[in-house]
């Protein structure tokens, strides 16, 4: 009823809800420290019609917050927003294949460093890049690109995507940095583990040449590794320092270590090791295996409860100093090498340790932003989406590390509680002005704007609807 009315005093209030209804008080202290002038400015030009590119992006981010799951639910639900687009909006945005969503989230990524440093502590810390991977289940068969994947969880193949994520560890919090969809079976007997007709049946899109979208798509049957070294190079392009690359079993191998190595020596490379590979110790060759049948130097860490050994050596003409630990003295053995010779064994347990902190994010991701959940057959979108949320959770973690929550399940249940008081108190407000529409309509002479901004004033209950502007005298609602 009210956005049909044409009176020019309610459509000053009402202009002040369209303004600032997607930004509740976190997400526009927030977002506002997240300013990029040269990125929206490409955004800009990218989609010059409608609502701006940047304000449709900041709707993606708040929706874990609102308690809705999608766009389409968006629209259906009470928080609604209140704009000229509609939800075909924001799908065609995700789809736009000019977007180039691997440097809008190195720019996140950068602008979050840049404000975090603010939090360190004087004391020295080790700048840690993690590489892993996840399973992101799908059960749709057109979705475009999915294949069968091993599940490591399920011990069987499901369909779905692995998700590689090179994530950045400066000493407080999991910083997501980049990622890479992959997949599997590609020389199995059906490719890609489907049947001809259900590749048929998956959804196609043809991409530009030398777009974004197309560098993307053709990861997907890249190896990991391969993806790795790429990351790896434009993450010291970007001059982002890394003291250790930490990597488990199923990435480590010589051939890998020795390629990270040539891209910068300064940086040293921590990881499981599968193989018994033979070991070049004082000139004599030696397989692991035999290095734990002699137990010479066998050593018990009082820091941690493992029997160890280490040793410095070469395999396959890499120098590396060989860890090998059980738990107990009938416990199984595990090897880890690193390319830091110096490393003693406690301090390389500590230094992996934070190897863990990927798993973490993966839960968190998973089971508070909705990560791989996206419903879209279209690969574009499913790389829009997983953007969106890495730069979800660099919003938390900024909160968390500026007031010290205890973990970031606590910090979201807050910031989502946070969201849903601001739109019942935009619906109320809303309310307040129908009523103060229709008193004007039956002949009730006042100013509306003067008398809201009277009974705000009057009692302290309507202060946390807005906010004073000095600079323009007038009065808008909180965000």
């Amino acid at each position: 009823m009210l956005q049909d009315k044409d009176i020019t005093k309610i459509q000053e209030i009402k202009t002040f809800f369209s303004t600032y209804w997607t930004q509740p008080e976190f997400f526009h202290s927030q977002l506002e420290l997240f300013q990029f002038t040269k990125s929206l400015k490409k955004l800009q030009a990218i989609k010059t019609n409608g609502i701006a590119a940047w304000d449709i992006i900041k709707l993606l981010l708040i929706l874990p917050f609102s308690g809705v799951n999608s766009i389409h639910s968006l629209y259906n639900s009470k928080f609604a927003p209140n704009t000229q687009g509609q939800k075909d909006v924001y799908y065609r945005l995700l789809s736009n294949q000019k977007i180039n969503w691997r440097s809008l989230l190195f720019l996140f990524v950068k602008r979050y460093l840049e404000l975090e440093s603010k939090f360190n502590t004087p004391t020295e810390q080790i700048t840690c890049l993690i590489f892993d991977d996840t399973e992101i289940i799908k059960t749709g068969k057109t979705i475009e690109g999915i294949s069968k994947i091993h599940s490591h969880i399920k011990k069987t193949f499901v369909l779905g995507y692995k998700l590689l994520v090179a994530g950045y560890w400066k000493g407080s919090v999991f910083i997501p940095i980049d990622f890479s969809f992959h997949r599997e079976s590609k020389k199995s007997k059906n490719k890609y583990g489907l049947t001809k007709k259900q590749q048929r049946n998956q959804k196609t899109t043809k991409r530009k040449k030398g777009s974004p979208a197309l560098r993307r798509f053709r990861e997907l049957d890249y190896k990991k590794n391969q993806v790795i070294l790429q990351m790896y190079k434009k993450i010291k392009q970007r001059k982002i320092p890394v003291d250790y690359i930490l990597i488990d079993s199923w990435f480590t191998t010589i051939t890998l270590l020795k390629k990270l190595q040539c891209i910068n020596k300064k940086t040293h490379i921590i990881g499981m090791y599968k193989y018994n590979s033979k070991v070049e110790i004082y000139d004599k060759q030696r397989s692991i295996k035999q290095l734990r049948k002699s137990k010479k130097g066998l050593k018990r860490s009082r820091k941690t409860g493992f029997y160890y050994m280490s040793y410095a050596g070469k395999i396959d003409g890499l120098t590396v100093k060989i860890f090998l630990s059980r738990k107990g003295k009938r416990g199984a053995w595990h090897t880890a090498i690193s390319t830091d010779t110096s490393l003693s064994f406690n301090r390389m347990i500590e230094v992996y340790n934070i190897r863990w902190s990927i798993e973490v994010f993966f839960k968190e991701a998973k089971q508070l932003l909705r990560l791989g959940k996206s419903q879209s057959v279209n690969f574009d979108v499913q790389v829009a989406q997983t953007t969106i949320t890495m730069m979800q959770y660099l919003l938390i973690s900024l909160k968390y590390r500026t007031q010290a929550y205890e973990t970031i399940n606590g910090l979201f249940n807050e910031v989502k509680q946070e969201y849903i008081e601001h739109k019942l108190n935009e619906r109320i407000m809303v309310v307040m002005i129908e009523i103060f529409t229709v008193l004007e309509m039956l002949g009730m002479s006042f100013d509306i704007n003067i008398t809201i901004r009277n009974l705000i004033s009057y009692s302290d209950k309507f202060n946390f609807l807005m906010n004073y502007d000095k600079s323009t005298n007038n009065c808008i609602l909180a965000s």
